[in-house]
């Protein structure tokens, strides 16, 4: 009798526990989802930066404004 107690024990302590990891494994999952899916978003922004040169445009501008003017 005490080994069935143990093992339904052991049955019952399972279908409690294991829910809770499960649970705990697909939401350090899902934050890693979000977590990737913000980087990415970041590294969109760094790219549209990086294209962007206000410097190089200026110096178009005056290279442009010494031509026309002479």
């Amino acid at each position: 009798m005490k080994g069935l107690k143990a093992r339904g024990s052991l049955t019952v302590e399972a279908a409690l526990v294991v829910p809770i990891v499960l649970f705990c494994i697909l939401l350090f999952l899902n934050q890693g989802l979000d977590l990737y899916g913000e980087l990415v978003k970041t590294a969109q922004r760094q790219e549209m930066w990086e294209e962007f040169n206000p410097a190089d445009k200026f110096r178009r501008l005056e290279l442009l404004g010494e031509i026309a003017g002479g």
